[in-house]
Parts: structure tokens; C-alpha cells; sequence
């Protein structure tokens, strides 16, 4: 089976269009999702909504849009299950929220991944102001 591709918003945080600028190019003509994520769907129950707002904290800022909000109910809703009978866990389950969590980018091995951009300019609040020039 093939790896799944790796959404463009992940490869634009982990830095990898930089390394090879002809990947960009090939996903010029891909249509870009917007809208935010939106709060948990008010037909979900307490654990499910507390789920919810746990994974969605967990992903990394700018990736989650509206267009995600099927696969983080799927992950929201099989964590729940998971969490709602522990001692009885089930295999499949686990391995689905594995692969979902997988696909958020919230496996170490994709979180290590990804780089954070650091702020153009001096952080220094105190050189920005002019203090410490003579």
C-alpha cells in the first residue's frame, strides 16, 4: 500500500518546499480550503466535544481548516469510544485513532517534522524601542 500524500499546509510548515521548490510547483493548481474549524457539532455528546477541543489543540496552528472538520470528528469520536471503556478497549479502534491522529500530524514521528518560522526582525522588546543605542 502507498503512503498517503502529505497535506500541502504540513509540507509548507515542515520547510520541504524550500528543500525542493519543484514540489510546490506541482501543487500550484490545488484548490485551497479556508473557513475556520468551527466549534464541535452540537449533535455530540460531553466526552466527544471534550475530545473535540483536545485534538484541536493539539494540531499545529494554520493546518486545520473547515474541509478538516470529518476527519477530526472521526478522530474525536473514536477517541471518546476508546476513553469511555478503557479496560475493554478494542484493537481496530486504537489502530483507527493511530491513523487518524497520524494524518493530523499528531504522531511524534510528523510532529518532529514540522519547524516553527521564527519572527523577521529583533524580538528584543527593548532594542526595539531604541534602548540600549548610544
Amino acid at each position: 500500500m502507498a503512503r498517503p500524500r502529505k497535506p500541502t499546509s504540513v509540507l509548507e510548515l515542515t520547510g520541504s518546499f524550500k528543500a525542493h521548490p519543484e514540489r510546490a510547483a506541482a501543487r500550484k493548481s490545488e484548490p485551497v480550503p479556508s473557513g475556520e474549524i468551527g466549534d464541535a457539532p452540537s449533535y455530540f455528546d460531553d466526552e466527544s466535544r471534550k475530545c473535540w477541543t483536545e485534538i484541536v489543540g493539539m494540531c499545529h496552528v494554520g493546518t486545520l481548516c473547515a474541509a478538516d472538520r470529518l476527519i477530526v470528528e472521526h478522530g474525536a469520536r473514536v477517541l471518546a469510544a476508546l476513553r469511555a471503556s478503557p479496560v475493554y478497549a478494542d484493537a481496530k479502534l486504537m489502530i483507527r485513532l493511530e491513523a487518524t491522529l497520524g494524518k493530523l500530524g499528531l504522531t511524534p514521528a510528523d510532529r518532529s517534522k514540522v519547524q516553527v518560522i521564527k519572527p523577521k526582525g529583533n524580538t528584543n522588546p527593548f532594542l526595539r524601542n531604541g534602548a540600549g543605542r548610544r
